[in-house]
C-alpha cells in the first residue's frame, strides 16, 4: 500500500460514487459564497462600528485578512496534495493520528449542524424580511412592509429558514451540477447588488441620502439615529483588533472547497489558488464598500443606526447596509435589485455547511467510523442522500433552537473551529516529514533553504490561530461573556471544548466496535482514502 500511496495515480481511484463535477469557476464562487461579502459588510456596519468605539475599520479588515491567509494556504496546499472530500479529516488523520483527525473534523461537522440554524435564520432576518419591508416603504405598500416585519419575527424566521433548508437538500439530492448552476447565477445577482450599492454611495451626496432616509422612514429619522450614534474617535487599537472576530467568522471559510475535494476537477491546481484568491477578492470588495458607505453616510450615522437597532427608522431590527443603499438610490427598481441580491448573501453559508458536513459524514463512513449507510451515494444522481438529509434535518432542529433559545450565539462556535484549525496547522508542519512519499509526489513539494514551504506556512498558521483564539477570548461580544457584568459564560467554553474532544472519543468507540466484528479500521488510515 505504501507504494500505491506514493504514486500520483493513487489520487485517481474512483470508489465512493462521488464524481468530479466542480470546475474552477464553481469552486471560486463556492469559496467566496461561504465567506459572504454581504454578511461581512452587514456585521461591520451593524456591530463593529456601533459597539467598538475608536475602531479603524480598514485596519480591522486587514488584521482579519492577515490572520486567515496562512490557514488558507495550509488548506490550499493540503487540498492540492490530497484532493479528497472530507477536508481536515483526511489531512489530520493521515498525517498525525486517526483519532486527532476525527477530533478536528467532527468538531467542524457538529458546528456545521448547529450553524445550519444561523444562516437559515439570517435568510429571513437579513434577507427576505428587509427586502419586503424596505420595498414596501419605498413603494408605499403597507402589506409588503407588514410581511417583512413578520419575517424578521421568530415564527417567520423559522418557517422561511426551514423551507430554504428543504429546498437546498432537494437540490443537492438532484445533483451537485444543478446546485452550481443555481449558485453561479445568483452569485452574479449578489455581486451586482454590491456594485450598485457602491455606486449609489459614491454618487449620492450625504444630504441626498439623509433626505431619502427621512422621506422613506419619516421626518426626523436621521436626527433620531444621530442622537444614538458616536462620532469616529481617536484610534483605539484594542477595539480595532477585537472585532476581527466578526470578519474572521466569514473570511476563514474561504477554504470551504477543501471539504468537497473529491468533486473538484483538476483539484491539485484549482484548490491551490482558489482559496487564497477568494479571501483576497472578498476583502478587497469589502474595503471598497466600506469606503463608499462611510464617504456617503459617515461614521456617526452608521453608529446610530446600529445602536438604536432600527428604532429611529421605525423598524423592528437594525437596517442592513443594502436597505440604506436601496433607499438612497431613490428608485424602487434599483432598490429591488440591491435588496434582492442581498437576499442571496444572507444565507450563503448554508449550502456550504450542508455540503461540507455531508461529505464529512461520507468520509467517516468510508473509513468505518460511522455506519456504512452514511456513505450511500445514489448511482443516478451521485449524491450522498442519507448524509445530505441527515444534515438538513439537524439544521432545522438547530434553527428552532437558535431562534427560540439562547443556547448558542452567532459567534460562539468559532472558538471550537479555531481549536480544530490549530490541529490542521500542526499537521501541515509535520506533513512533509510524516508522509514524505505523498509530499514529494504532490505539487506543493517546495522548499526554501531546504525547509518545506508547507512547514513554514504551518508555523505561521498556528501562530495566527493562537492569536485568533486570544482575540476571541477577550472580545466581549463573541458570545462567551455576559455583557451585563462581564462574567465568563463558562458553559459556552465547556461545550466548545466538549464538542472538540468528542471526536477523539468517537474514534476509539468505533475502533472497539469494529474490532469486536473482526475489522481493523487502523489499516484504512495507512493510505490515502478512496474517491
Amino acid at each position: 500500500m505504501a507504494a500505491e500511496a506514493s504514486a500520483p495515480t493513487a489520487f485517481e481511484r474512483q470508489a465512493t460514487g462521488l464524481v468530479r463535477e466542480a470546475g474552477w469557476w464553481d469552486v471560486l464562487v463556492y469559496n467566496v459564497n461561504f465567506i459572504s461579502i454581504g454578511l461581512m459588510a452587514a456585521f461591520l456596519f451593524n456591530t463593529t462600528i456601533p459597539f467598538y468605539p475608536g475602531v479603524n475599520v480598514y485596519l480591522n479588515e486587514l488584521i482579519a485578512f492577515g490572520l486567515i491567509i496562512p490557514l488558507s494556504l495550509v488548506f490550499a496546499m493540503f487540498a492540492a496534495a490530497m484532493p479528497r472530500s472530507g477536508g481536515d479529516y483526511v489531512y489530520v488523520s493521515r498525517t498525525l493520528h486517526p483519532a486527532l483527525g476525527m477530533m478536528s473534523s467532527f468538531n467542524n461537522t457538529v458546528w456545521w449542524f448547529i450553524y445550519g440554524g444561523v444562516p437559515s435564520a439570517f435568510f429571513a432576518r437579513y434577507g427576505l424580511g428587509p427586502f419586503l419591508r424596505t420595498v414596501g416603504e419605498m413603494s408605499g405598500s403597507g402589506t409588503l412592509t407588514d410581511w417583512g416585519n413578520t419575517l424578521v419575527g421568530k415564527r417567520g424566521t423559522v418557517i422561511a429558514g426551514a423551507i430554504l433548508i428543504v429546498v437546498l437538500c432537494a437540490v443537492f439530492s438532484k445533483s451537485l451540477r444543478l446546485y452550481f448552476r443555481i449558485q453561479n447565477t445568483l452569485f452574479l445577482l449578489a455581486m451586482a447588488s454590491i456594485l450598485l450599492s457602491i455606486i449609489v454611495f459614491l454618487v449620492e451626496g450625504r444630504g441626498d441620502v439623509v433626505n431619502a432616509i427621512n422621506s422613506t422612514f419619516g421626518s426626523g429619522s436621521v436626527s433620531g439615529a444621530l442622537k444614538s450614534g458616536s462620532a469616529q474617535g481617536s484610534l483605539d487599537l484594542r477595539n480595532t483588533i477585537l472585532p476581527m472576530t466578526w470578519l474572521y467568522l466569514e473570511l476563514v471559510f474561504n477554504q470551504s472547497s477543501a471539504y468537497i475535494g473529491g468533486e473538484v476537477r483538476r483539484a491539485s491546481r484549482v484548490q491551490l489558488w482558489s482559496m487564497p484568491a477568494a479571501a483576497l477578492i472578498a476583502t478587497a470588495i469589502l474595503m471598497l464598500l466600506t469606503w463608499s458607505a462611510l464617504h456617503s453616510i459617515g461614521f456617526t450615522l452608521w453608529s446610530g443606526l446600529g445602536n438604536d437597532f432600527g428604532a429611529s427608522l421605525g423598524l423592528s431590527s437594525t437596517p442592513v447596509y443594502s436597505e440604506i443603499a436601496a433607499v438612497a438610490s431613490g428608485s424602487t427598481i434599483l432598490g429591488i435589485v440591491i435588496l434582492g441580491g442581498f437576499v442571496f448573501w444572507s444565507y450563503t453559508w448554508l449550502p456550504g455547511q450542508i455540503l461540507n458536513a455531508s461529505r464529512n459524514l461520507v468520509a467517516y463512513a468510508v473509513d468505518g467510523i460511522l455506519p456504512r449507510q452514511f456513505a450511500y451515494v445514489s448511482d443516478r444522481t451521485h449524491a450522498p442522500l442519507v448524509a445530505v438529509w441527515s444534515v438538513g434535518i439537524g439544521s432545522i432542529v438547530f434553527l428552532v433552537l437558535y431562534v427560540y433559545t439562547h443556547i448558542f450565539a452567532t459567534l460562539t462556535g468559532i472558538f471550537g473551529f479555531i481549536l480544530g484549525f490549530c490541529l490542521v496547522s500542526i499537521a501541515a508542519i509535520l506533513f512533509p516529514y510524516r508522509l514524505p512519499d505523498v509530499f514529494e509526489s504532490s505539487p506543493v513539494r517546495w522548499r526554501v533553504g531546504g525547509v518545506p514551504v508547507m512547514s513554514i506556512v504551518g508555523v505561521l498558521s498556528l501562530a495566527a490561530c493562537v492569536a485568533a483564539l486570544v482575540i476571541f477570548w477577550k472580545d466581549p461580544y463573541a458570545g462567551l461573556r455576559n455583557l451585563d457584568d462581564g462574567s465568563r459564560y463558562w458553559w459556552g467554553v465547556i461545550y466548545n471544548v466538549g464538542i472538540f474532544l468528542s471526536g477523539f472519543v468517537i474514534y476509539f468507540v468505533a475502533r472497539a466496535v469494529n474490532r469486536s466484528r473482526g475489522v481493523d479500521i487502523d489499516r484504512r488510515f495507512k493510505e490515502i482514502p478512496v474517491e
